[in-house]
This record gives structure tokens, C-alpha cells and sequence, in this order.
């Protein structure tokens, strides 16, 4: 295809910005409501990416998207882990199973219609993140400014800008319909931080 790049991912191998992070020791629980509510929607979002890059994995066979999407995927783990371990389970979403399937959806749909769409959803959805921590980590500092809690948000915001990246280097120019596509991966993300606030 046209404009798809056949280099490795340069995203493949690089250390997370979270290594050697460890949960905040701020008690969950001591957290203002509106900051507990945004590290649910977190700890959602990171269960929905792993599950996302296990979806491109399940839907592709080519050897450069199975290398970055299996990169990302580690990336996103590290980061699952971190929020799993700091949020007591009974504060985590309801809707777990859901959000699982939706990950892999989201995922799966884009690799089964080739590269462009994946790498634009990727992109999209990563660029969509990235300011989204942005916000979060401006409401931390205000309500509850705890260093090692922004330490983890600026890590894992860091990491997603630099997927974002990774994924408009792979391919600078999605076709128009990988761009639409994108673009519904994003409403989906901005629906789904709604939901994941309350339930």
C-alpha cells in the first residue's frame, strides 16, 4: 500500500516512560471524589489499549503491524499494572467485561482492514489520550497535588504521545475513510470516559 512505511516500529523495544515507577502511597481512598473518579476512567483506558493491540494482533498478519502492536501492547501493560495495583478493585468499573470487548473491537476491526486503518485509529485515539492526561494532570494539580501520582499521569502521557507518533511516522497519509474511522475510535474513547466515570 501507498504510504505505508516498511521500517520496524521505532516505538519497538524503547523503555517505558513509567519503568521503575511505582504506585503513588497516597491512600486511594484519602483522594478527592472528582480525582478517584478520573483514575477509574485511567485504569479503564489502559485495559482497553492492552486489549486493543491484543485485537490488531488477532486481526493481522503482517509482520510490521504484529511488531508495533505487540510493542504498544507492553507499553500498556506496564501501565495497566500500575493503576490495577493502586486501585483498590472495589473502586475500579463495573463494566469490565465490556470494556474488554470493546478494546479488542477496536482493535480487531481497524487491523482486519489493513494498515492505514489501524495506524490511524492508533494515532487518533493516542493524540485524544494525550490531552486527555493533559487534563487530568492539570486537575491533579489542583485538587490533589501528590507527587507520585503526577509522576505516573506524566509518565503514561508521555508514553502515549510517543505511540501517537510512532504510529503517524508508520503512515503520514491516511486515506480519507482511515481518518473517518478515526475519528468514530475517538467519539467511542470520549463516550467511554463518561461512562467509566460513574459506573
Amino acid at each position: 500500500m501507498t504510504g505505508i512505511t516498511s521500517t520496524p516500529s521505532p516505538f519497538d523495544g524503547l523503555p517505558s516512560a513509567v519503568a521503575g515507577l511505582e504506585p503513588p502511597r497516597t491512600a486511594f481512598a484519602a483522594l478527592p471524589a472528582a480525582v478517584r473518579r478520573e483514575l477509574r476512567v485511567d485504569q479503564v483506558g489502559e485495559l482497553v489499549a492492552v486489549r486493543l493491540y491484543d485485537g490488531a494482533l488477532a486481526g493481522s498478519r503482517a509482520p510490521d503491524v504484529r511488531r508495533f502492536a505487540a510493542g504498544h501492547r507492553r507499553i500498556e501493560r506496564a501501565h495497566l499494572a500500575l493503576f490495577e495495583a493502586y486501585l483498590p478493585r472495589e473502586a475500579r468499573s463495573r463494566l469490565g467485561g465490556f470494556w474488554r470487548l470493546a478494546g479488542w473491537l477496536l482493535g480487531w476491526v481497524p487491523a482486519r482492514l489493513g494498515p492505514a486503518a489501524l495506524y490511524a485509529v492508533v494515532a487518533g485515539v493516542e493524540r485524544w489520550v494525550d490531552g486527555h492526561y493533559a487534563r487530568q494532570i492539570a486537575l491533579v494539580r489542583r485538587l490533589a497535588p501528590d507527587p507520585e501520582l503526577l509522576r505516573v499521569l506524566e509518565a503514561c502521557r508521555n508514553d502515549e504521545a510517543r505511540h501517537a507518533e510512532d504510529a503517524e511516522e508508520l503512515y503520514p497519509d491516511a486515506p480519507w475513510w482511515a481518518r473517518v474511522l478515526a475519528g468514530v475510535a475517538v467519539g467511542c474513547s470520549r463516550a467511554g470516559v463518561v461512562v467509566a466515570r460513574w459506573v
